[in-house]
């Protein structure tokens, strides 16, 4: 199964670009794994920002049905869980896994009614450039209590 990231923006910060480098290096060792980045939209308005980005978010992560969205309301699952997750996917014989990030504004409503799961990294919210490092390094941890590697505690 091919577990995908889509994320809204590209990681400007140098530190996480490298950390996120270093969990997908660690991550295509173990798996096939893609990160896409779509565009951030500069509109002004709130609204259009998010219906564009919405727009990019859908034609990079369909089919919405294997999608699940990282969310501060989305299910809150220990990394057990999320590797639980990430296994019974594979056994139902899912091609893909993909996972999405909104860009710092979130995303829009109509989207978000239309991707079946919603996951939560944490009660507290992040930037969208920790958030991709968080799901990233989630992502690798579930990957290594899969494989019974020493990584989880």
């Amino acid at each position: 199964m091919k577990i995908r990231l889509v994320c809204v923006g590209k990681l400007a910060n140098a530190n996480l670009k490298a950390l996120a480098d270093d969990y997908r290096k660690r991550l295509e060792r173990m798996c096939e794994m893609e990160i896409i980045e779509v565009k951030d939209a500069q509109d002004r308005d709130g609204a259009s920002r998010l219906a564009k980005e919405a727009e990019r978010i859908r034609a990079a992560a369909e089919p919405l049905a294997e999608c699940a969205l990282w969310d501060e309301t989305g299910e809150a699952l220990d990394s057990r869980g999320f590797s639980k997750l990430i296994g019974k996917m594979e056994n139902a014989s899912a091609k893909r896994f993909t996972m999405i990030i909104g860009s710092s504004h979130g995303v829009a409503d109509a989207l978000k009614s239309e991707i079946p799961r919603k996951l939560q990294l944490s009660r507290f919210t992040f930037t969208h450039e920790w958030a991709r490092v968080l799901a990233l390094e989630q992502i690798y941890r579930a990957r290594c209590i899969q494989k019974n590697i020493p990584y989880h505690h």
